[in-house]
């Protein structure tokens, strides 16, 4: 049991390395450096998308359709925060979000680990 528990512990100080070594690659997120590779699902609340950046880093970008109702923004900002604090092997990382006053939408980006353009 010790030794599974510090190998699972060395897998996610890996993990965690990873991920702040590819957030620096990301920067300062901005919504024309994404270029769109695939769909990868959608739902009654948004999009979410396989895109590449100028860096060659993968992320997720869920644009999520933002509603009126403040009980619902409320809820949004929660998981934002929830996400931003979450350090797991089983969570993609979490690199920042923003929200375009041109369109009703809430852009969300995770970068894909062991992802490349052809995953």
């Amino acid at each position: 049991l010790e030794a599974l528990q510090k190998k699972l512990e060395e897998q996610q100080r890996k993990h965690l390395e990873a991920f702040l070594t590819q957030k620096q690659k990301v920067g300062e997120l901005k919504d024309d450096d994404f270029e769109k590779i695939s769909e990868l699902g959608a739902g009654n609340g948004g999009v979410v998308f396989k895109d590449g950046t100028p860096s060659g880093l993968v992320m997720a970008r869920k644009l999520i359709h933002l509603e009126i109702k403040p009980a619902i923004q409320n809820q949004i900002i929660r998981e934002l925060q929830v996400l931003h604090e979450c350090n797991s092997p089983n969570i993609g990382g979490f690199c920042g979000a923003f929200y375009s006053e041109r369109s009703p939408l809430c852009s969300e980006h995770m970068v894909l680990f062991g992802g490349g353009h052809d995953n």
